[in-house]
């Protein structure tokens, strides 16, 4: 058995050494099969003794291992020797052993088996990218084999898969870096090469799957790096941008930056600002990198005219952000050409951006620079000049020790004359230098009113302002070619700041006076004012160039010019546009052409112009006094009251009270009390068509014409229509002068229906003044009834708590003149006319909402609110109604007959009889009026229940009325005579 089992491992060993020599040495397979996925290996002498001893050592680990025989007889089937996972099981028993530290091999043998059984797999299977990444894996870590050929050996199968180009590329990248330090040799030793390595794999590859390149190629190209030329970076770089353009931004920074190709980054920053869809900031940030370019570099190197660009892009403004400003660009266009050292080019450029850009911020910017760029060269001047004066002052002083004597004699001083020359011309370029600073900073405001100008040409105040300048530098010619300028290009309807005729009449002012030329003046009022060569706006605007030439003519004396200049504006012009048509109704023209006719016409002209203006309706009030007054001058009364009445027929009230005061007292003055019948006819049409508030003034003049010319009953007439004519605020004052002329002309008792009349017309404020004086005036006459009755009916409209003046006469009559019951009466009345006033308050102040917590006071209520307050006993009267006041100002039953009446009665119960001596029975007089009183209340039980209560209340009112008398003056109970009544008895 043992011997039988010793040949079967024999045979066993024996097949599979078979298979392994059959694997290690050269087979029968044709050489173009084996060279289609063969690798090639380095090129090194190696004899044949030497393979053999490699392929024996490679025999004997495989031999030594039982683990990779398993292998090999697996990958020596026919149907494993296809299966990717057997080879790669294989390939990871053999990485395994080389991590192994105790092995009989060393690691050189190993790897080279391991190099062998990796080629061998990817020679059966080359399109299993799995087998050819363990592969070239292996050989970069271990350093074995042409790493290069064995991806160039993998591309003819894999050059669709982009993780074998981008391992190729990074490969070669990086053994490039490493000879470039000092490593081991490179696999392309050539930059040339490397970027056909690029080329090749961008084109084997679809544009869908370059951006998993183009990473890797930024990862190397995109460094500072020595090892790349700078034409290969910017080579692949704009591949790269066509690629993907939104890296132009960060391709230009880069050219830029760190390659300083300067024309490359102008040209992509170009490119960028064409593009319509950036923002305003990103707009902004490439202008400014590209004006930095532009303006550090020449031409030459960017390949871009600036100029040009410039100049383009301020003309078509579009391309320009909001943010950015004109003013910037030009800026950097001028210190383009400073750097140059194109110092005339740089100032031509600051003259034309000044006289082009319409913002005040670019204008400043510019003015700025431009005034910094003419002191930088101004400072350089007077510096060069200063070492100038600093050698010729040394060569003085080395002439002067003798030096150079001899040298002056035979050259003719031919130096001296030289050194003149150069001192000369730094004298000259000084003086140049130092005017055009001077000059600039001159011209900056009239540059500024430029620039305002181009904002706004409808501008009229900066025209005139411009004017201004120029006539505060002295340059009169400028001032009018400005204005001359500004007429030409202001229009008329969009005018702002002014208005078009104040620049005709400064540009005239200035040809007149600034320089002294009249014909240009009058050369320009006829082109305004006759040939029409400027549309004005408004009427007026016109009317004052007319007026403004007439008014030069005067001036100079030219006087039948200008009134026929004046005559001319006024007449309608048919054809001409409404401004021109418009001027024949302007009241400074009329204004002017009656002055002009009252000084130059004659008298019959200017009746004409007077009545034609008043026939067009253009005269105002003033003319007509004017009209009038200048007949009058002239003798023609007739025919100034003509006047008047014409303007009274064309104006109203209050513009027509001028033209009657004014017609009256000419009137007046000239009859001087004759025509009275004409003189009353227009005194009472005045006083008919004048309104209320204007009538006062022309109703005095009336009465004293009237008192003076007429008749005193016509004066008092005329009083009596002037106190029903005026407001009610000014009746008071008419009562009383029309009452003050009546009793001056008839006597007090004439007054009476006047008192009467005032009672019933004026406000309660002042009828009850009206009252008091009434009351007054009866008691003067002896009349105390009647006195008692005024002040019994003017009591309703006084208020005790306001009008204590009323109560306090009445009271003084009452105790000069009345007895106990006439003051319990007074006392009576004062009651009941506050609790009225109160309770009208009360329900005022909760109307008004004044008071928080109101309540509405019966007669009641206030009677005994009034007697707490003042200390006497008070009850309910019943005939009062809760809460409710009267709209009525005064109750119809009050009235000053009434009264009368009451105090007949009152009268009759006390005489009985024609006995006057005969006391008087109060309680049976007021018993009566009671129960008046409670018939007109409603209900008859009410009636007796209220009576009854006022008979209470009226005895306690009695007996507190009683001790008030006494304490106020002693009054005793005495009988009324009958002959008291007077006219009131019936």
């Amino acid at each position: 058995q043992q011997t039988t089992t010793s040949s079967n491992d024999s045979s066993s060993n024996n097949k599979q050494q078979g298979v392994l020599v059959t694997v290690l040495l050269p087979t029968t397979t044709p050489a173009s099969n084996d060279r289609q996925y063969s690798i090639r290996r380095p090129k090194t002498k190696m004899t044949a003794f030497q393979e053999e001893e490699t392929k024996r050592k490679i025999f004997n680990v495989i031999v030594d291992y039982p683990e990779l025989l398993q292998h090999e007889d697996q990958v020596a089937k026919e149907n494993n020797k296809y299966n990717v996972t057997t080879w790669v099981a294989y390939l990871e028993d053999i990485d395994a052993l080389l991590l192994q530290k105790k092995r009989s091999h060393d690691d050189g043998t190993v790897r080279e088996l391991r190099d062998f059984v990796g080629r061998r797999a990817v020679k059966h299977l080359p399109r299993s990218y799995k087998l050819w990444k363990l592969h070239w894996e292996f050989a970069i870590k271990h350093s074995v084999g042409d790493v290069g050929a064995l991806f160039e050996a993998a591309l003819p199968t894999l050059s669709k898969f982009p993780r074998v180009w981008t391992e190729y590329i990074h490969y070669a990248h990086s053994h490039q870096e490493n000879q470039a330090s000092g490593g081991s040799a490179a696999v392309i030793k050539d930059p040339t090469q490397l970027r056909r390595l690029v080329n090749r794999a961008l084109e084997a590859l679809p544009p869908t799957q370059h951006d998993k390149i183009w990473p890797v190629l930024l990862e190397y190209y995109k460094t500072t790096a020595p090892d790349i030329p700078n034409e290969t970076k910017v080579s692949i770089l704009r591949r790269y941008v066509q690629f993907n353009p939104e890296a132009k931004r960060e391709i230009a920074d880069f050219f830029a930056n760190h390659l300083d190709k300067w024309g490359e980054a102008a040209l992509l920053y170009k490119s960028l600002l064409e593009v319509p869809h950036t923002t305003a900031s990103e707009r902004q940030e490439l202008w400014m990198s590209l004006a930095a370019i532009c303006t550090k570099q020449p031409v030459e190197t960017i390949g871009l005219d600036w100029n040009a660009i410039v100049r383009s892009v301020v003309k078509n403004k579009k391309f320009l952000p909001d943010q950015l400003l004109e003013g910037v660009l030009w800026n950097q266009l001028a210190d383009s050409w400073i750097r140059r050292g194109e110092f005339q080019l740089a100032r031509s450029v600051y003259e034309e951006s000044i006289e082009t850009v319409s913002s005040v911020r670019d204008f400043t910017i510019l003015m700025d620079a431009y005034l910094q760029f003419e002191e930088s060269l101004l400072e350089d001047v007077i510096q060069n000049h200063q070492e100038d004066e600093a050698e010729e002052e040394k060569e003085e002083e080395t002439a002067a020790d003798g030096g150079g004597d001899d040298w002056d004699i035979l050259l003719g001083n031919n130096s001296t004359s030289v050194d003149n020359t150069k001192s000369s011309y730094s004298m000259s370029d000084l003086e140049l230098a130092l005017t055009r600073a001077e000059n600039l900073t001159g011209r900056r405001p009239i540059l500024l009113n430029r620039v305002l100008l181009r904002q706004n040409p409808n501008d009229v105040g900066e025209w005139l302002n411009r004017c201004k300048l120029y006539l505060k530098n002295s340059q009169p010619e400028m001032a009018a070619a400005a204005l001359e300028e500004g007429l030409r290009t202001v229009y008329a309807r969009k005018a702002v700041g002014g208005s078009s005729s104040q620049m005709v009449l400064e540009l005239a002012k200035v040809y007149e006076k600034k320089c002294k030329s009249v014909e240009k003046a009058r050369d320009l009022y006829r082109r305004i004012c006759n040939e029409n060569v400027y549309e004005f706006k408004h009427a007026d605007d016109l009317a004052d160039c007319h007026a403004a030439w007439a008014e030069f003519e005067l001036r100079h004396e030219n006087w039948d010019g200008a009134l026929q200049i004046i005559r001319k504006s006024v007449v309608v012009q048919k054809g001409e546009s409404k401004i021109v048509r418009g001027i024949a109704r302007s009241l400074r023209l009329w204004d002017l052409l009656l002055d002009l006719e009252e000084s130059l016409g004659t008298v019959q002209t200017t009746k004409d112009t007077y009545n034609q203006a008043i026939d067009q309706k253009i005269a105002t009030p003033l003319h007509i006094l004017n009209f009038a007054t200048y007949l009058t001058e002239k003798k023609y009364f007739e025919e100034s009251f003509t006047a008047y009445e014409r303007g009274i027929e064309l104006f109203e009230f209050p513009a027509v009270k001028v033209i009657w005061k004014a017609y009256l007292e000419a009137f007046l003055k000239r009859y001087k009390g004759g025509k009275v019948e004409r003189t009353r006819d227009l005194f009472q049409r005045c006083a008919d068509a004048a309104p209320a508030e204007e009538a006062s003034e022309f109703f005095m003049m009336f009465a004293a014409f009237e008192e003076e010319h007429g008749s005193p009953r016509r004066a008092l007439s005329v009083y009596n229509d002037l106190c029903k004519k005026v407001p009610v605020g000014e009746k008071y004052t008419a009562y009383q002068l029309f009452i003050a002329k009546t009793t001056q002309t008839l006597g007090l008792p004439a007054t009476r229906e006047i008192y009467q009349e005032a009672l019933e017309a004026l406000p309660e404020a002042t009828a009850a003044q009206t009252g008091l004086d009434f009351a007054k005036m009866e008691t003067s006459l002896g009349e105390t009834e009647r006195a008692r009755a005024i002040y019994a009916y003017g009591a309703q409209m006084a208020d005790p708590r306001m009008n204590d003046k009323y109560w306090a006469t009445w009271k003084d009559f009452e105790v000069t003149h009345g007895n106990e019951e006439t003051f319990r009466e007074m006392l009576r009345i004062k009651r009941s006319v506050e609790a009225a006033f109160s309770t009208v308050n009360y329900n005022a102040a909760e109307m008004s909402g004044t008071s928080d917590k109101v309540k509405n006071l019966s007669n009641d209520e206030a009677m005994k609110m009034i007697a707490e307050r003042e200390g006497v006993a008070v009850k309910g009267q019943g005939d009062a109604s809760g809460g409710f006041v009267r709209a009525s100002k005064r109750p119809a039953a009050d009235k000053l007959e009434d009264v009368e009446e009451r105090v007949a009665k009152l009268r009759k119960a006390v005489s009985g009889g024609d006995d006057d001596d005969a006391e008087i029975d109060l309680e049976e007089l007021l018993g009566d009026e009671d129960e008046e009183e409670g018939e007109e209340g409603g209900d008859e039980e009410e009636g007796e229940g209220n009576a009854k209560q006022e008979e209470e209340q009226e005895e306690e009112e009695d007996d507190a009325a009683t001790s008030s008398i006494q304490k106020a003056g002693g009054i005793k109970t005495k009988a009324v005579p009958a002959a008291v009544f007077g006219g009131l008895a019936r």
